[in-house]
This record gives C-alpha cells, structure tokens and sequence, in this order.
C-alpha cells in the first residue's frame, strides 16, 4: 500500500474539521467578520464549552484565527489570502444555507461584549440545547 502524503492528511483533517453541524455554522458564521466566543454561542444557543471545542478542530484545520483581548477571545476566519480553495468552496457553499442566513442575521453582534458574555456564562448547560462537538 502507498504511503498516505502530508497533503492527504491535511486535507482529511480539513474535510473532518467541518463535518459537524456546529462546526460548520461557527465557521459560516465567523465569514462576515470576528465575534467573541461568547456572541457566537449566545447566537448558535450552545454552551460556550462547545463553541471553544469547535474552534479548536477549526483552528487545527487552519480554518479559524483566534486572538485574546482581556477576558475574551475572539476568533475568525483566516485571511483570504492565506484561506484554502477548500475553505473558500465551503463559506461560499454554506453561505447559502437556511440556518447560516438565519444565524447571521441575530443582532447579537450588535449587544456589547460584556452584556453578552455575562448572560452567557450565566445560563447553565440544561437551559442550552447541549451539542457535542
């Protein structure tokens, strides 16, 4: 048997990193611009625990881009430049998609950060439809 090249595992690695549901929506969801781990799981109505679990599996794929600014962490898609044709195909394919349409258009982004991360961290897991990444 041949030996499987780094490319194919990289590009199995990427394929999986999306075959979630959450997975996917975060990602489309983060195609319009950044959002604070928070905004997205009060947007998707996740645990934040998922959505973190969720953005590791992307940023593993090379899909996602995180940065920390104070108590919060905000992540987003690579730059267009440095994104994958792959990667392009999905946000464009899934840009299309009911739930991706209905995610992006919550004003959620439009609360303020603390007001969204404080209401987060206060709900607990059995308020939350629980979605394993």
């Amino acid at each position: 048997m041949t030996p499987v090249s780094d490319d194919l595992k990289a590009l199995v690695e990427q394929v999986k990193a999306v075959s979630h549901p959450l997975r996917m929506r975060v990602l489309a969801l983060l195609e319009p611009g950044e959002l604070c781990v928070c905004q997205i799981a009060e947007t998707l109505q996740v645990p934040q625990s998922s959505v973190s679990e969720a953005l590791r599996e992307l940023r593993r794929a090379g899909f996602v881009v995180e940065r920390k600014d104070g108590r919060w962490v905000f992540a987003s898609v690579v730059p267009k430049k440095q994104a994958s044709p792959l990667l392009k195909g999905i946000l464009a394919d899934a840009g299309r998609l009911l739930e991706v349409l209905e995610d992006r258009a919550l004003e959620v982004k439009a609360l303020s950060i603390p007001v969204v991360c404080s209401k987060v961290q206060k709900s607990s897991p059995a308020d939350r439809a629980v979605s394993r990444v």
